[in-house]
Parts: structure tokens; C-alpha cells; sequence
């Protein structure tokens, strides 16, 4: 699968705060941080470790993968002090763990940018153990002002470019669909954010 962003991997977090916004951005670790006993986590599309940090205290470990090697040089750089964090390649839609390895799956601005999120979605529960959940962030338009909206597209246009045609605006209603289409229960959604927004998902694989 293509990955457009390897060239941005080295300032990719000064870029995302410029593009979206330093309030934004810590509005979604407060709601990660609220999270407690995640276990074995596995996280999908790190890139350069951003929302990791805020998931460190309630993991027993994290294997944070990407698809993109430069992102993964950084995030290895971010982590190599930290033993809980595993930093290592892996794609979502062919993930080489075993059925039932991990208590949580964890995915931020991954699934809205890639072509078929379903299949992604049924991979994540594959390696979940009943009853494991899944916590999901993407980054939408959906519920932003007009004028909030251009300005957002300005500036991912001036740091990124034009958006891949793969992208989906992800609305909460969107995510539940998704994740109940992949097997999921108990899901709950959120829309977070004020100037722009970001689709909330927490959801459980059924126990066995």
C-alpha cells in the first residue's frame, strides 16, 4: 500500500500540530489518558509516536508498528528508553501475530486513509482475545464550521499536499457501522474537538 507520508516523517509531529492544532491534540490524549488495564496493546499506523505516550501508563506493553520505515526510525528514537514499547514494521491488513495475542488494538488517523478499513477492522479482532478492545481515532471534518473546515484544508494543503483520494470523512455513525460490520459490540462513539474534530471509537471483541 502506498504510504505518502515517509517524507514528512522527521518534522511529522511539528507539522500535525501546526495543521491541527496543539489544543486539539491534547484534547485526544486526555480522553486516551482516561483509559486503564489495556494490557498487551498492539497499536496500528504510530508513525511517529505522538498518541503512543499517552497510553504507556495503562499498558502492560505496546507494540507500536507502522507501515513506513521512516516513521518508524523516529518513533524507535522516541521509545529506546522505554522498555514497554516494542517499535517495529507490520501492515494492517496482513498482520503476522497470532490469533488472540493482545488485549487491546489502538489506531489513530489510520483507518479514515486507508481503502478497505472493514478488513483492517477484521484483522484487529483476529489478534484481539475475547473480549479485547479496540480504540479507535480519526481525524474527520464531519461537525467542523465552514470556515473552520477551509482553514484546516489550507493548512494540510500548505504541509502535505493534496489529500489521497483513498481518504473518508469519518463520522461516529460511519465507525459504529465499520466496527459492528467487523464483529465488534459494545461500541461507543464520540466526536471530539471544537475548531477540528475527531471520531471516537471504543468497542469489545465478544468473549468466547
Amino acid at each position: 500500500m502506498e504510504n505518502k507520508w515517509e517524507e514528512f516523517a522527521r518534522n511529522f509531529e511539528a507539522s500535525n500540530n501546526y495543521v491541527v492544532g496543539l489544543k486539539e491534540i491534547q484534547t485526544i490524549k486526555t480522553r486516551l489518558r482516561q483509559h486503564h488495564d489495556l494490557g498487551a496493546v498492539l497499536e496500528l499506523g504510530c508513525g511517529n509516536g505522538t498518541y503512543t505516550e499517552s497510553l504507556i501508563d495503562a499498558s502492560d506493553s505496546i507494540v507500536a508498528t507502522d507501515l513506513s520505515l521512516p516513521m518508524l526510525e523516529v518513533s524507535k528514537i522516541r521509545f529506546e528508553h522505554q522498555a514497554k514499547v516494542i517499535v517495529e514494521q507490520a501492515d494492517c491488513f496482513a498482520l503476522r501475530y497470532k490469533d488472540q495475542s493482545f488485549d487491546t488494538v489502538f489506531m489513530a488517523n489510520l483507518l479514515h486513509v486507508i481503502p478497505n478499513p472493514v478488513h483492517a477492522l477484521q484483522e484487529c479482532m483476529r489478534v484481539l482475545k475475547p473480549g479485547g478492545r479496540i480504540i479507535l481515532i480519526s481525524f474527520t471534518l464531519h461537525g467542523m464550521t465552514f470556515c473552520n473546515k477551509w482553514a484546516l484544508k489550507y493548512r494540510y494543503l500548505r504541509k502535505y499536499g493534496i489529500k489521497s483520494a483513498n481518504n473518508t470523512v469519518m463520522t461516529p455513525v460511519l465507525a459504529h457501522e465499520l466496527a459492528a460490520t467487523a464483529g465488534f459490540q459494545n461500541v461507543i462513539t464520540d466526536l471530539l474537538g471544537k475548531r477540528v474534530k475527531a471520531v471516537y471509537l471504543l468497542a469489545e471483541k465478544p468473549d468466547e
